[in-house]
C-alpha cells in the first residue's frame, strides 16, 4: 500500500512544541487578520490550502518556529496584494485542547476543579499558548453539580462555567 506523504513540521514557540495543527486554525487565522483590516477575504480557504501543502510537501525542516511561519504568510499576503491583511496578521499558536471532562473527573469539587483549571491556563500561557478549545463542557457541568443528568443545578453549573471561561 502506497501512502502519501503527511509530514508537517513542529511549530515551535519558545520552548513550546506544537504537533497538532491543521488547515482550518490557518483559515482562521487569516480571517481574523482580514476582519481585522476591514478587508473582505474570499480566498480564505485557497491560502490556507497553500500554506499547508508548503509544510507537508516543501519545508524542509522538522521544527519551524512560529514567528518564522508567520513571517512567510505576510510575505505571501504581500505578494499576491493583501498587504493590509498581512500588516494585521497576528502571530499566534494553534489552539490547545483543554478536555474539562477528564479535569473534572479528577477535580470533582468545583472549588479544586476552578483552581486547578486555572493553575493549568496560567501554565500553558507561561509557555506562549495563548489560544485554547474547551471540550467536554456539558459532561463537566453534570460532573460538578454531582447530577445525571440536566437539571437547573446543571444548567447553573455550566452557566457558571461559561462565565469563568470567558472570564479567564
Amino acid at each position: 500500500m502506497i501512502a502519501p506523504r503527511q509530514f508537517r513540521p513542529l511549530l515551535q514557540n519558545g520552548h513550546c512544541v506544537v504537533a497538532d495543527y491543521d488547515e482550518v486554525w490557518i483559515e482562521s487565522v487569516l480571517r481574523a487578520a482580514a476582519e481585522e483590516a476591514g478587508v473582505r477575504l474570499p480566498f480564505a480557504h485557497e491560502i490556507a490550502r497553500a500554506v499547508m501543502i508548503f509544510l507537508e510537501e516543501q519545508c524542509p525542516m522538522r521544527a519551524l518556529p512560529l514567528e518564522y511561519l508567520f513571517s512567510r504568510m505576510r510575505k505571501m499576503l504581500d505578494d499576491i496584494g493583501m498587504s493590509l491583511v498581512a500588516l494585521h496578521l497576528r502571530t499566534q499558536t494553534p489552539p490547545v485542547d483543554i478536555d474539562l471532562d477528564s479535569l473534572a473527573q479528577e477535580k470533582p469539587l468545583p472549588l479544586f476543579f476552578y483552581a486547578e483549571l486555572q493553575r493549568r491556563m496560567e501554565e500553558l500561557r507561561r509557555m506562549g499558548m495563548t489560544t485554547y478549545r474547551f471540550i467536554g463542557r456539558k459532561r463537566c457541568s453534570l460532573k460538578l453539580g454531582a447530577r445525571l443528568r440536566a437539571c437547573p443545578t446543571q444548567r447553573r453549573e455550566l452557566a457558571e462555567l461559561d462565565g469563568f471561561l470567558q472570564h479567564c
